[in-house]
């Protein structure tokens, strides 16, 4: 079967008859000389390191890895642990799947960072993952991965040490973080998810005080820039690939720690919450930040959703989040002037007497002297406030319990 060609005004000129025989020899002068020339690519291809063509360049997280993440950030680490044992029984040596691990373990704390339960168990798994990450040879096609999340475990588990007090040992790590993220960046100079790491080293690493500045040039720490760190973490939330989720994750934890990004604080909370309406980590940072900014009555209807979710034993939402939650509720009735509310809501918490976290019944004492104080039950709200001074020290605890007993002293004496 032939095919008729047809001449356009688009079409190429004609050849003249006389010199077919002259083309059709230089074209298979041409094909002669091409094999050669695809063969010697190829060699090229296969001799020079793989460390210049990084595969997976924009895809650090991806297939079930990628899935595990989402899962997790939906609130349901229980799944995602049942998944990641599925992975390391399958490969012991998967570096990625000890970084998910670790960041379950992160997620049971979420709500209550001080509780202490897990540290072992995710210390182990983000060394797990710096360790089999660090055997992927440097030609391997998943070196650019693995140098990925070593670098990012590394950066976790400085912060990590920083947050719980090991300032020493937080500060050497960040020598490790720094030397992973120049290479990193080195092997992806266009790829915006391979700066995420350095980005949160800058950020928590980039505002230290003169006498920190002194020490970091003595014992040659590496420093870095709030500003920048700042300014990529807000890039990867915008647009970055993989590591969207964690840059508004932290982006989230930065604004929450100053009253002064209130709004901003909001507005990630918010978001990340529509995302995941089932976190509890991200439901109970929503209601704080109505919190921040004096919105009560939202506050209050967000954490009596949270207490409903507890009570319907939804994954995530344990009791933790439920004894803060009804703590905070009170806050709200007692800020609203709700105060037979707030007594019961106060009433049953004391009569619960939750232990986890520690510092939910000295508070709630507190905000009992504040209910008593507003009945002019004067004898009984000092009582309530030495109870709340007996107790853990927490958030400011004693010097608002201190203020509080000193005005209703003060009312009491008004009163005789």
């Amino acid at each position: 079967m032939s095919i008729r060609r047809t001449r356009t005004r688009h079409s190429a000129p004609a050849v003249p008859a006389a010199g077919c025989g002259l083309l059709a020899v230089r074209r298979r002068a041409r094909v002669r000389s091409s094999v050669p020339a695809l063969l010697l690519l190829l060699c090229c291809l296969l001799i020079v390191p793989s460390r210049l063509f990084p595969a997976g360049a924009a895809n650090f997280f991806e297939g079930e890895i990628s899935e595990l993440i989402w899962l997790s950030f939906s609130g349901r680490a229980a799944d995602s642990f049942e998944r990641v044992g599925v992975l390391l029984s399958h490969d012991p040596n998967d570096y990625r799947a000890y970084f998910i691990r670790a960041t379950c373990y992160g997620w049971l704390n979420a709500v209550n960072p001080e509780n202490r339960r897990y540290d072992n168990q995710f210390i182990e798994s983000l060394d797990a993952c710096i360790e089999y990450a660090d055997k992927v040879n440097q030609k391997a096609p998943d070196f650019g991965r693995s140098l990925f999340f070593r670098t990012l475990a590394l950066v976790t588990e400085a912060r990590f040490k920083a947050f719980r007090g090991y300032s020493i040992s937080s500060r050497w790590t960040t020598r490790a973080v720094i030397k992973a993220a120049d290479e990193l960046e080195q092997l992806y100079p266009e790829e915006l998810d391979a700066r995420f790491p350095r980005a949160v080293f800058d950020y928590y690493w980039g505002g230290s005080s003169m006498a920190g500045r002194v020490s970091q040039f003595l014992l040659t720490l590496p420093r870095g820039s709030r500003e920048d760190g700042l300014k990529t973490l807000q890039e990867c939330a915008h647009r970055g690939d993989g590591t969207r989720l964690w840059a508004e994750l932290t982006l989230l934890d930065i604004y929450r720690e100053d009253p002064a990004n209130a709004e901003q604080a909001l507005h990630s909370a918010e978001r990340l919450h529509e995302l995941f309406p089932d976190n509890a980590y991200f439901q109970v940072a929503l209601a704080d930040a109505y919190r921040e900014r004096r919105q009560w009555v939202l506050a209050e209807a967000v954490y009596r959703s949270i207490q409903a979710k507890a009570l319907n034993r939804l994954p995530g939402y344990d009791d933790v989040a439920f004894e803060i939650s009804r703590l905070r509720t009170a806050e709200c009735e007692v800020k609203l002037g709700k105060i037979e509310e707030a007594f019961g809501t106060v009433r049953e918490i004391l009569l619960a007497n939750p232990i986890n976290p520690e510092w939910i019944v000295p508070w709630a004492h507190y905000y009992a002297a504040r209910v008593y104080r507003q009945r002019g039950q004067f004898k009984r709200a000092e009582r309530a406030c030495e109870y709340a001074l007996n107790g853990v020290d927490y958030n400011d605890l004693h010097k608002v319990s201190r203020e509080e007993l000193e005005t209703i002293r003060r009312l009491s004496e008004n009163e005789k």
